[in-house]
């Protein structure tokens, strides 16, 4: 059973390096799901260059998740600093934010832009025939 802290964490991220290269997949797939539950403010950005280098899509959601929960506090490792360097990574885990902040956005328009988002949406909805 995985425990919890830094040495199960680097057990976790040497093993899936390991699975990804001989192709095991219940083991990838074991050692993703450790990676998750053991996701720190400490780990997150560099479990995410590894979920991305390996295209482990599930964990790179998780922590991309996790980051934007605690993104200040992320910002503050070293690992940041690295991750800072994958452009593409910081634009994914940007664009889950926005999307999250997105319903909260709409508030903060002026009542015209408003009127005009919702009488484009209208327009996408499906007209009925009655």
């Amino acid at each position: 059973k995985w425990g919890k802290g830094g040495d199960s964490a680097n057990r976790s991220s040497d093993l899936c390096q390991e699975s990804y290269l001989y192709q095991l997949e219940r083991l990838k797939l074991m050692c993703e799901e450790a990676l998750c539950s053991n996701l720190t403010v400490e780990n997150a950005a560099d479990t995410l260059i590894l979920a991305d280098l390996h295209t482990a899509e599930h964990l790179k959601e998780m922590c991309i998740n996790f980051i934007n929960s605690h993104v200040s506090e992320v910002m503050e490792t070293p690992g940041w600093s690295i991750l800072c360097n994958h452009s593409h990574l910081l634009a994914e885990a940007f664009k889950a934010l926005a999307a999250i902040q997105a319903p909260h956005m709409s508030m903060m328009m002026p009542p015209s832009k408003k009127r005009k988002k919702l009488e484009s949406d209208a327009k996408k909805l499906p007209q009925s025939n009655s």
